[in-house]
């Protein structure tokens, strides 16, 4: 029997999450595990953007039972009405090895952090937000 039988997906994509040192935490409610950029505590990470890990079966199912389908979506922050994606970051195929997909899904989040923070830095605003909120108000307008 194979050792991460009984691990639920969640475990796993958290842990891959970890190596590429990126924070993220299982939201409960909705079966997801939700990353966010290390430099918000986890009770703020929805008020940012924020991206959701999931699979078609829930994340809090064994390792053993995962197909494949793992995806990865870029939300806005929370404005109290709705959240609105972003962006598919990470997709993988049914089928496949759920350690394989977790650790490309891990690597695409941290990229796509990096490439917001990047973004935001070039663009020379000079009004005083932070990274995050300057990106946030170019995306909001498109929502």
């Amino acid at each position: 029997m194979n050792n991460l039988a009984a691990i639920p997906v969640a475990a796993v994509l958290l842990h891959a999450l970890a190596v590429v040192e990126f924070p993220g935490f299982l939201e409960l409610d909705e079966d997801c595990v939700i990353a966010h950029p290390p430099h918000l505590p986890q009770d703020k990470a929805l008020d940012s953007e924020h991206i959701i890990l999931s699979t078609p079966g829930f994340v809090s199912r064994p390792a053993a039972q995962y197909t494949g389908g793992l995806y990865a979506m870029a939300y806005e922050g929370y404005d109290g009405s709705d959240y609105c994606d972003i962006e598919r970051v990470y997709e993988a195929q049914p089928g496949g090895d759920l350690m394989v997909h977790a650790a490309a899904c891990a690597k695409a989040v941290a990229d796509w952090f990096a490439s917001r923070r990047t973004t935001a830095e070039g663009s020379g605003d000079e009004s005083g937000a932070d990274d995050t909120d300057e990106v946030r108000t170019s995306i909001t307008e498109v929502c």
